[in-house]
């Protein structure tokens, strides 16, 4: 656990205000911690364990909300060593974290409990606290003996849970370690403090970072022996709901909202409607619909979910009818596309496509369904464009990578086609298959030396470890 030397400070007051306004000002002592560039490689050995237990929300409109909100609340800040990244896991358990480098990750079930932005922002906010205090890495000079691929598989095990934990293949040997990792009461009441603040700087409602924590602690009830997961890893939340509601009491009155970053209700709705339990998710939005036939939200999350469960038919149905009622909701049309290109109507999928690109010319999935209609008609030249565009908007889709791939293929491109292969098997957390390919696209780019570089990287982080685990 990490412990500020005394020699190195004051003494501080007992006053909570003081103690919270000397840990902004004052850095900690200088510690033989990681360096930048280690958090970095940390971050990616946790996103690769990460990867092995949860899957990854498909749809981008989750994580693209979710990086709205991220970078919203870090423009309020200096210059940050770490490119912020932001991951949406599909489990219903209620957690979010933070890991060295930058890498933030949000539960869909954390998700689906909020009831406004703000109150996502305010998790969001804490824990980039963490990651902007380097909580972990100056805590980390024991751990760095274990090295990086064993440390960032104990962080990944302490974040997902003991199933986690023991999917991974964290052993009790490592129990020293974890308990060393762990945040402290001092790192969680650090990381609300800066979170209280930017939050406030971001033009969110600092008062929603209590109450979404007070929120998440009723969910098991003070006396459950089966807490939420955020709340394992983030203890203590009467204490730390106390303490922040006094530290509000000092704070400027907020003098007007910026609107939201996008629509809550929206991202909610594609991830009931990913939920594993298809039937229950078809039951829970033909609820709805009887509650509300004319709202257009039941209908278009009643579309996804019989088009998940394989009535396409019933799908185009619904999804038809959402249009009708929102006729300018380009993610609906999107939707339309891709059940009509599942039926293999290819001139209504094109259709629906075209004007989903028309009305939201920044969705990827836009793009990247014309680009699948394109290349089932054999219009390589034009498929490839369509992907390359949806990759651009998104370079995380990974689906998009598979089919820029058979267009990459379908022109004899090999070398790229391997190397698109190679992104998408690492997003879909297949590290074996993705070096594999991106080792035969190596040869094909030795005449494009940044091309070249870029491929050497991702094969330098994929490789399994060392026998000693560094």
């Amino acid at each position: 656990m990490f412990r500020r030397k005394p020699s190195c400070f004051p003494r501080l007051s007992a006053v909570l205000t003081v103690v919270f306004l000397w840990a902004a000002l004052y850095p900690p002592c200088p510690t033989s911690a990681m360096t930048i560039q280690e958090e970095r490689e940390l971050g990616e050995k946790v996103l690769q364990e990460v990867r092995k237990v949860w899957p990854m929300v498909q749809d981008p409109a989750p994580r693209e909300y979710i990086a709205r909100i991220g970078k919203r609340i870090l423009a309020t800040m200096e210059p940050q060593p770490f490119e912020y990244e932001f991951y949406v896991l599909n489990t219903p358990e209620i957690n979010a974290f933070a890991v060295p480098g930058g890498k933030v990750f949000f539960n869909s079930g954390l998700i689906l409990m909020v009831e406004t932005e703000d109150e996502l922002a305010g998790v969001m906010a804490h824990e980039i606290g963490h990651v902007l205090a380097r909580h972990i890495a100056r805590q980390s000079e024991q751990g760095m003996k274990l090295g990086l691929a064993t440390l960032g598989a104990l962080l990944a095990g302490i974040f997902l849970g003991p199933a986690a934990a023991t999917a991974i293949g964290v052993t009790a040997q490592a129990t020293t370690a974890t308990v060393m990792l762990r945040y402290s009461r001092e790192h969680e009441e650090e990381a609300d403090f800066l979170g209280l603040k930017n939050m406030e700087r971001a033009g969110y409602d600092p008062r929603a970072m209590v109450s979404m924590l007070k929120k998440i602690r009723r969910v098991s009830g003070p006396a459950s022996s089966d807490p939420p997961a955020y709340l394992l890893t983030h203890p203590a939340a009467e204490l730390r709901a106390g303490n922040m509601e006094i530290q509000m009491l000092n704070m400027p009155k907020m003098e007007g909202k910026r609107p939201p970053e996008g629509n809550l209700k929206r991202i909610q709705t594609k991830l009931v409607a990913e939920e594993k339990d298809t039937a229950r998710a078809v039951n829970y939005f033909e609820n709805c619909r009887k509650r509300k036939p004319d709202d257009p939200e039941c209908l278009f999350g009643l579309g996804l979910a019989q088009r998940k469960m394989g009535g396409l038919d019933r799908s185009i149905e619904s999804l038809s009818q959402a249009a009708s009622l929102a006729p300018q909701d380009g993610e609906i049309y999107r939707e339309l596309a891709a059940a009509y290109f599942l039926k293999a109507n290819l001139e209504k999928a094109y259709q629906n496509a075209e004007k989903a690109r028309s009305l939201s010319p920044s969705d990827a999935k836009a793009h990247y369904y014309m680009g699948r209609v394109f290349l089932e008609q054999k219009r390589t030249d034009e498929a490839l464009q369509a992907f390359l565009t949806a990759n651009k908007l998104d370079p995380n889709f990974g689906e998009n990578y598979y089919h820029m791939a058979m267009a990459y293929g379908a022109q004899n491109m090999l070398g790229p086609a391997y190397r698109s292969l190679g992104y998408y098997y690492k997003l879909a957390g297949d590290a074996k298959t993705a070096l594999a390919h991106f080792q035969r696209a190596l040869p094909y780019f030795n005449d494009s030396p940044k091309e070249r570089a870029s491929l050497q990287k991702e094969i330098q982080e994929l490789a399994p470890p060392k026998k000693d685990g560094k």
